[in-house]
């Protein structure tokens, strides 16, 4: 393993486990609107949140339009179109602020490397969510720089949002920096094309999609293993 000075980590599904997340606080806010349980259908939901979060980072629309758009297209596809796809945002996440969830060895994983480099966090997530979120699961003061895309008008993978990450990590070099996230698109094609080293946790097993991360790992606990060697 090369020396490194700084580490950023994505946070969703590499740090705090947004997939388990989302779907309690996805349940909790409709039940709180008041929808029938079989107007409920988180997978329905997720289908649509996926494509108009890949529209946000290929930079397609803006945070405000994701923001209604997701819950907009969900109730259309369950029949619930009288609802306020804005009210339902705004409800889901003051549930997903409230109930963090971690990923399996993160505290461990940050613990580990918090003493021996510099840390930042790189998000694509929603301002009024993601610093309150990492406040709650008490990782915020790990960072040494935190960089949020709905703040800045730019999102992973774009080379805008990388130039602000570096402008906010003082003097450094690119390859005394590498990235660590789940995202093949906006993690790890973000920082090839900024010529950046890179860890892709990769659970799954999915297609590197012609990409070549410098490492891939598994979970969580291989990449505390490959910051000790």
């Amino acid at each position: 393993m090369k020396k490194y000075e700084w580490l950023l980590f994505d946070n969703d599904n590499t740090l705090m486990n947004f997939h388990s997340a989302s779907t309690s606080a996805f349940h909790g806010s409709m039940r709180e609107l008041g929808l029938n349980e079989d107007k409920i259908d988180y997978r329905e939901y997720n289908t649509h949140n996926h494509i108009v979060w890949s529209e946000f980072e290929n930079g397609f629309i803006d945070a405000l339009t994701l923001r209604s758009k997701r819950f907009k297209l969900y109730f259309e596809a369950v029949g619930h179109e009288h609802s306020d796809p804005t009210i339902a945002n705004a409800t889901y996440l003051n549930h997903l602020i409230l109930h963090p969830h971690m990923m399996d060895h993160a505290y461990d994983l940050l613990d580990h490397v918090k003493s021996s480099y510099k840390l930042g966090l790189i998000t694509n997530g929603l301002k009024e969510v993601q610093r309150p979120r990492l406040k709650a699961a008490k990782i915020y003061d790990y960072f040494d720089a935190i960089v949020v895309s709905d703040e800045i008008g730019y999102a992973k993978p774009q080379q805008g949002y990388f130039d602000h990450v570096f402008s906010q990590m003082g003097p450094t070099e690119l390859k005394k920096t590498i990235v660590i996230g789940d995202s093949l698109n906006s993690d790890i094609k973000g920082a090839l094309d900024y010529g950046l080293d890179c860890v892709w946790l990769n659970p799954e097993r999915k297609s590197h999609g012609g990409l070549k991360p410098t490492y891939e790992v598994r979970s969580v606990k291989e990449i505390i293993e490959l910051f000790s060697m």
